[in-house]
């Protein structure tokens, strides 16, 4: 098959949630199929990995998105009553380029990453759609008004309502919407009940994260004994997360076990993390090349989230490095019913504490528990067979989209129309 990928972000290199999932399902279609990429990046150190991204695609398109530009068009969103997503992510140019590429070339599928990517597939009319959601945003952003204070929640809570009305109108349109975990799907699927939605739950490289494979060096033996929290820590939830454990957790922890740090560690520490190594007992890491050793040093891996969206990939880590792992109910909910018993799930401060000044000093055997559960899990599953058998499944069905959908983005249909001269596949694929 010949297949259009759409991605909101360079999918590499693989090293956070999403770029984990684009990366693996660009990977897995490239091995049977011809996959063309057309992509944003946010990131300028991010046009260094083109070369490697080209590896799994015939063509590659990457457009850098402009910071100020995205952010007026989110602004004047709000003013024109619409969706703060779908407009930070709307391009005229990208939006010519998916259409010269339809015009150029014919597809047997249009895969669409993240519901930011759904507004361009729409220009696919006569092509089976898949878009594979990840998350159910709209409820993400309701959750973020729950947890700050006006006016910011007010445009959050907006938000979740402008998007949940995209989101229902985006999955009935395609051909086939995934997400990620059976709660997510079983959330759009109240609001859609007759579209065709599956839950597709993310992968995990135990080949990878092997505590066999890793060394503890010097610098992280001198943190012991420490609970550890890994993530991007510019995205809110993690940042809500930490500052909640330091100031609800981490001092019935140090009463007990006066030696003991919190360990964070994941690139672009928020303000607000920072602050906390001003604790000695606090080490905030920022970028790590390998997050395995931190792994493997740590006594206890935590995922105390309040704001939680998807299965969270630093549980699956944690645990395929044999870390016994806690997290808040609402994280462990959403993990695959094969792992979950393996989690300890707690929201009551205290319980979680106890649970913790255990693991620190050392007691029960979680850890095997947790690495066998892993290895069960990923010996259960074929992860690049299951996604291709729901792709192929997909493509033999019927496009959904069409011209004249309400809904369908007028400024869309202009700005692809206004680029009919350029319809070579060459020219819609230069970087």
């Amino acid at each position: 098959m010949r297949i259009l990928f759409l991605a909101h972000r360079l999918p590499y290199p693989p090293d956070k949630g999403d770029k984990i999932r684009s990366f693996r399902e660009l990977a897995a279609l490239s091995k049977k199929h011809e996959v063309d990429l057309l992509c944003f990046y946010d990131q300028p150190d991010d046009s260094r990995y083109f070369s490697d991204v080209q590896r799994f695609c015939r063509n590659l398109y990457c457009e850098k998105i402009s910071w100020m530009r995205s952010r007026v068009q989110a602004l004047l969103a709000v003013v024109m009553g619409r969706s703060l997503t779908t407009a930070f992510f709307h391009s005229s140019s990208m939006a010519a380029r998916v259409k010269t590429a339809l015009q150029s070339e014919h597809y047997d599928l249009v895969f669409a990453f993240s519901s930011s990517m759904a507004p361009y597939a729409k220009v696919a009319t006569e092509v089976p759609c898949v878009l594979d959601m990840v998350d159910v945003d709209s409820d993400k952003w309701k959750q973020y008004a729950d947890h700050i204070r006006p006016p910011a929640s007010w445009l959050w809570r907006r938000e979740s309502a402008k998007l949940a009305e995209d989101e229902k109108r985006w999955v009935s349109e395609f051909s086939l919407t995934l997400l990620c975990t059976r709660a997510e799907s079983e959330l759009m699927k109240q609001a859609a009940p007759d579209s065709n939605i599956e839950a597709f739950e993310n992968p995990m490289d135990v080949s990878y994260f092997n505590p066999s494979l890793v060394e503890i060096s010097p610098e992280i033996e001198a943190l012991r004994p420490y609970i550890i929290f890994t993530g991007s820590m510019d995205y809110f939830p993690n940042v809500d997360a930490v500052t909640n454990f330091y100031r609800d957790v981490f001092p019935a922890i140090r009463a007990e076990v006066p030696n003991a740090r919190f360990v964070i560690a994941g690139r672009n520490p928020a303000a607000a993390v920072r602050q906390l190594s001003d604790d000695p007992s606090v080490s905030v890491t920022g970028a790590v090349t390998d997050i395995r050793p931190y792994l493997l040093g740590a006594a206890v891996a935590v995922a105390p989230m309040r704001v939680a969206r998807g299965v969270q990939n630093k549980i699956l880590e944690a645990m395929a490095m044999g870390l016994p792992v806690a997290a808040s109910r609402k994280a462990a909910m959403a993990l695959p019913a094969g792992l979950a018993p393996a989690v300890y799930a707690e929201d009551d401060p205290q319980r979680l504490a106890a649970f913790l000044i255990q693991k620190l000093r050392g007691a029960g055997s979680a850890s095997a528990k947790a690495r066998q559960a892993m290895l069960d899990y990923v010996g259960e599953q074929s992860w690049d067979q299951q996604f291709e058998s729901r792709i192929l499944r997909a493509a033999q069905s019927p496009s959904l989209l069409q011209d004249n959908l309400p809904g369908s983005s007028p400024q869309l249909r202009a700005t692809v129309q206004s680029d009919r001269a350029a319809t070579t596949l060459g020219k819609a694929f230069e970087i």
